[in-house]
């Protein structure tokens, strides 16, 4: 069986392909974005950027939702309908629900990154950037 080392950095373990994903390993990953604080709840988790919600874990139903730009989501719904789902929109934002146990590692934590961006401030957005170089 092949492993793999997935996400921005997040970790460093092997992750199978075979195993799924879980809304633990969400969480996780979003811990690696700046000025993250979450807000637990007994079967959820509200991820955010210094208290600005941009990602939702619901535990129990190993299903997360992450917010996105419009044309994003619609991509997502259009290629892997299994995997995502239309969540709640914005004329901003647009919410998309990941079933988490059919995601792709790396998808999701470029959504988590992407929804991030979309909260955080210009400040944090770079101070990130430059210390990727």
């Amino acid at each position: 069986m092949l492993n793999r080392v997935v996400g921005g950095g997040w970790h460093d373990r092997l992750v199978s392909p075979s195993e799924p994903l879980s809304s633990h390993q969400v969480v996780e990953m979003s811990t690696t974005l700046p000025d993250v604080l979450l807000k637990e709840g007994v079967n959820w988790t509200n991820i955010t950027f210094k208290g600005k919600g941009f990602a939702w874990v619901n535990h129990p139903e190993n299903r997360a939702m992450i917010k996105a730009h419009h044309d994003e989501r619609a991509a997502l719904l259009a290629t892997s309908p299994e995997v995502y789902e239309a969540g709640w929109a914005t004329n901003s934002s647009a919410w998309v629900t990941v079933h988490l146990e059919r995601a792709d590692a790396d998808e999701v934590f470029e959504l988590l990154e992407e929804g991030w961006r979309m909260t955080a401030t210009k400040k944090a957005i770079r101070a990130l950037d430059e210390s990727r170089g």
